[in-house]
């Protein structure tokens, strides 16, 4: 038999694990798990933990009293009136939409009761309606709105690469014409280099003065 003391240790425990999830969530979803009939069974309740957790969530069943004091501690606002009832809280640390249309998607899958059914959600510290809540669940994933962003990426890189590519033809075109034409005209015809010009003659030198005749003797 559990002593008071462990008791009151199992429940400061739980305590700390809520304010763990609610603090590390971006959105919290409350549902009713058993509705007016036996509710999920263990199977059903596994396979949705098991989807959740492919979208980085998790499926955890609260005592109400639990969480409301979790949430009071955290200062969060607005849940008491949700904490009614069975309530099991899915968890969502990664993709809003993907944890919230697997909650939803499975509720719809599950016609015989439509459980696990949303009582609310809080989402960044605020209270999401139920048809917020529903658009949410309508937003692509986040990997699909990568997959949109490098989509766009890749096609504004492939139209930058085509329009390089195009002036790289065209001016190898306008290189290869010129190259043809060059060798239809031939080599071009050198003139031969004029004949420099003669230097001017030079000047004759003036003739020395003729000696005068020696005198006749007499």
């Amino acid at each position: 038999m559990k002593t008071h003391a462990e008791a009151m240790e199992r429940k400061s425990e739980s305590l700390a694990q809520l304010k763990n999830c609610l603090e590390r969530s971006n959105i919290a979803i409350l549902t009713d798990y058993r509705g007016a009939t036996n509710g999920l069974t263990v199977k059903q309740i596994t396979e949705l933990r098991n989807k959740l957790r492919k979208a980085n969530g998790e499926f955890v069943v609260v005592k109400n009293t639990l969480t409301k004091k979790a949430a009071k501690e955290l200062g969060f606002e607005g849940l008491d009136s949700f904490l009614e009832g069975p309530t099991a809280i899915a968890f969502g640390y990664d993709d809003p939409a993907a944890v919230t249309k697997t909650v939803l998607d499975f509720s719809n899958d599950n016609k015989a009761t439509s459980l696990p059914a949303v009582k609310g959600a809080f989402m960044e510290g605020k209270v999401v309606t139920n048809a917020e809540l529903k658009a949410i669940a309508d937003l692509p994933s986040r990997e699909q709105l990568i997959g949109q962003i490098l989509g766009l990426m890749l096609s504004s890189h492939r139209n930058l690469l085509g329009i390089m590519n195009a002036e790289g033809r065209q001016m190898a075109t306008v290189i290869d014409a010129y190259r043809q034409k060059l060798e239809k005209e031939g080599p071009a015809k050198t003139e031969a280099p004029a004949a420099p010009a003669e230097a001017p003659a030079a000047e004759a030198a003036p003739a020395e003065e003729a000696a005068p005749a020696p005198a006749a003797e007499a």
